[in-house]
């Protein structure tokens, strides 16, 4: 059973060949700055029924510590607001990639970048 606060590895990205799929298919993608998400919808039966991948540029943010602190933020904000994409999950035996990347050239706020994950959650969860 999954924790509804926690983020487990079964909820991250972890093969090559779901990213692969998920970047080389057309797949819906939606800009919410300063994030850029990237999805796929698809019927399966996986542990989890949505995974995540978090990706930082090293061309937008040069410096690890400010990567790995977007990151955090990103994962945190996730996290906290996942639910409203699984409520609309549960039960439907579909299952959902999410791709989340940065495009921002500064670390912004965590308010900032909590307001943008709710707001894509919502718009993938209006698709599904």
């Amino acid at each position: 059973m999954l924790s509804p606060l926690g983020l487990s590895k079964a909820e991250r990205i972890h093969s090559r060949l779901v990213v692969e799929s998920l970047f080389s298919s057309r797949n819906s993608s939606i800009a919410v700055y300063p994030l850029r998400i990237v999805w796929t919808i698809d019927e399966s039966d996986v542990a989890s029924p949505a995974s995540i991948l978090v990706s930082v540029p090293k061309k937008r943010m040069h410096h690890a510590v400010d990567r790995n602190r977007m990151k955090r933020m990103v994962r945190e904000a996730y996290r906290l607001n996942k639910q409203i994409l699984l409520s609309r999950l549960e039960g439907s035996g579909r299952h959902v990639d999410i791709a989340f990347i940065c495009i921002a050239d500064n670390v912004p706020t965590s308010s900032q970048v909590s307001k943008s994950v709710v707001k894509a959650l919502a718009r993938i969860s209006d698709t599904i």
